[in-house]
């Protein structure tokens, strides 16, 4: 269990006297639901405790809160819940009646979900706004192209072996086949290319190739070589492979080659200098013509590295050609997380689509059955929803498991009274639905005046 301070937290309304605020957040996700890590990750289940403390000047009285998610991933299983009395200067947490969330596979690390939760209380109503973030990428995860939501590009290395994008290192030697650029310091050249190469949804004819490390779909006059971490102005849309100040005349010098049976092409910086330095690089770029299929028809690039002399100081990653979106694998020696360090032998691949996770087992994640009433808290005529095709009678509980009323098949509404007829108390129900087939379903009802 693990206690994180609220943030991103916006008032939409408040009334005067009782101010309600959420304080903070506590994940529970021990198992055998979760790994007991203090967050949500992709396909767990557990609990999660909000703390709500009354910064006002008059208490509030019967609070009740609904929790409400805008990601259709973060499903809310259990979404209400009683906080009772708040009085001025006090915090109150739903510990003992966590809400309740099951996180489906299928949501990529590091994806924040924006959260709701109503608040209501004698006199007083309120919504507040908060977000999660979902599990924490790793060096053997994938890195998204950002920052935006939901992310286009992705970038895989050889160890990210959980995935079914990962790439695998196979160095294509072509200073032995293609042709050598007559590249100087500081130079780029613009070449016709084979076939069309689609970037950011963007489609074009030629390819520029700089000195310094970095391609860049189309035309371009840049030559820049000094580095930056990306998204970065001083750059078009480009492929940073080594972007750093290297000297080609220094080495074997930089080399292009059109592979058509194996639909790519390549460039290769074959032993090339830094500025200023006995220290060399043989790196390259692979770009798949569009017969390689990707889920947006943008072209898949490998970045493959034979050696590791000194990255130390280089950008590696991609951004787009509005120079807002990127990928930063590494910048002046520091790591994205989901990167592993450049080694001899590593390969990068830069792809569209979700990521794929290779799962241990051939059979699919079952997410619960959703059973809900609304509107809730509410009072009146309550309806009930279910995903479930032919579902049996409906039993209403009160807080001490005493049996209140009985709704039989037949109708999927609740008038709010036992089964005598009497108008039920304020306060929390347990409504369990029976099925024809499989099992029992629960949902959680507050009661208002």
């Amino acid at each position: 269990m693990a206690e994180v301070s609220a943030d991103d937290i916006s008032l939409i309304n408040n009334n005067s006297g009782p101010f309600i605020l959420l304080s903070a957040k506590t994940v529970l996700d021990s198992p055998p639901g979760g790994n007991n890590n203090g967050r949500f990750d992709p396909g767990e289940s557990g609990g999660l405790i909000l703390a709500l403390r009354n910064i006002g000047n008059q208490g509030v009285d019967n609070v009740t809160a609904l929790l409400r998610s805008t990601d259709s991933r973060f499903i809310i299983t259990d979404s209400t819940t009683s906080y009772g009395s708040i009085p001025v200067c006090s915090t109150r947490t739903n510990t003992a009646d966590p809400f309740r969330i099951q996180v489906d596979p299928s949501i990529p690390k590091e994806t924040p979900v924006q959260l709701l939760l109503l608040i209501n209380g004698n006199g007083y109503c309120d919504t507040l706004r908060f977000r999660l973030v979902v599990g924490e990428i790793v060096q053997t995860d994938p890195v998204p192209d950002g920052p935006r939501q939901p992310p286009l590009y992705w970038a895989y290395d050889d160890i990210d072996t959980s995935y079914t994008q990962h790439p695998e290192f196979s160095w294509v030697e072509i200073n032995n086949l293609g042709t050598r650029l007559d590249l100087s310091d500081d130079q780029t050249v613009v070449l016709d290319l084979p076939f069309t190469w689609q970037f950011y949804g963007e489609y074009y004819s030629q390819i520029s190739i700089c000195s310094n490390g970095w391609v860049a779909p189309g035309y371009t006059t840049s030559t820049v070589y000094y580095n930056y971490p990306l998204p970065s102005t001083t750059l078009p849309g480009a492929v940073c492979a080594n972007w750093d100040d290297l000297y080609p005349p220094i080495g074997n010098g930089v080399w292009y080659y059109h592979d058509a049976p194996n639909h790519r092409f390549i460039i290769e910086w074959d032993s090339v200098h830094y500025i200023g330095s006995n220290l060399w690089e043989r790196f390259e770029i692979i770009i798949y013509d569009q017969t390689v299929p990707t889920p947006t028809g943008d072209n898949q690039i490998v970045v493959q590295y034979l050696t590791a002399n000194s990255y130390s100081s280089s950008t590696v990653g991609i951004q787009d050609p509005s120079q807002s979106i990127a990928i930063q694998c590494l910048y002046d020696g520091t790591y994205n997380n989901g990167s592993a360090p450049i080694v001899p032998g590593r390969a990068i691949k830069y792809v569209t689509g979700t990521p794929t996770a290779i799962r241990e087992s051939n059979e699919p994640v079952k997410l619960p059955a959703r059973f809900y009433a609304f509107p809730n808290p509410g009072r009146g005529l309550i309806h009930f929803v279910t995903e479930i095709g032919t579902a049996g009678s409906i039993s209403i509980f009160d807080r001490t498991g005493r049996l209140v009323t009985t709704i039989q098949p037949t109708s999927r509404t609740w008038d709010g009274r036992d089964a005598t007829g009497k108008p039920v108390s304020p306060g929390v129900y347990f409504c369990r639905l029976k099925t024809v087939s499989g099992p029992e379903l629960e949902a959680k009802l507050i009661v208002t005046r």
